[in-house]
């Protein structure tokens, strides 16, 4: 009787123990991203203005320091999460030797408990035939991995 009460109890705990653990992440993995900064211009460059982050997400370029975009080019970066639940942050550009053209683009991953909900932002400080412009791929479903690309034309 003390046996099977005791290994009952055993099997209990490991149960509950892998449900606690099972339940206690929201997530597969942390998600990451693939941003692209495309200048579609024929007339400038683009130059680096700033960058910032938030929900536990940090810019990091693949051409560091960040690089001056040439007309018809582009950059990659990747943005790496520190939580599995929310990823966003926000990269400003310039129009070299115009600081008036301004493009401000910003990208936001959150984990809602069932699935990854992506927005992406593009805003120009300007009116005209310039214009900044986003658009997103993904998120994957399991891991929230995700695809942006900001266009300055």
């Amino acid at each position: 009787m003390f046996r099977r009460s005791s290994v009952l109890r055993r099997a209990r705990c490991t149960i509950v123990v892998a449900l606690v653990t099972g339940t206690a992440i929201p997530a597969a993995a942390n998600p990451v991203a693939a941003i692209r900064v495309s200048n579609a211009s024929t007339a400038f460059d683009l130059s680096y203005a700033a960058s910032a982050s938030t929900l536990g997400g940090y810019v990091t370029s693949d051409n560091a320091p960040l690089a001056t975009i040439a007309r018809q080019s582009a950059d990659a970066f990747t943005i790496a999460s520190a939580s599995a639940q929310a990823l966003a942050g926000e990269l400003i550009y310039r129009a070299a030797g115009d600081p008036t053209r301004e493009c401000t683009f910003r990208y936001t991953l959150v984990y809602t408990g069932a699935r990854y909900v992506l927005a992406g932002v593009a805003r120009a400080s300007w009116t005209g035939q310039v214009a900044c412009t986003v658009t997103t791929t993904g998120p994957d479903k399991a891991k929230g991995d995700f695809t942006v690309t900001f266009t300055m034309k």
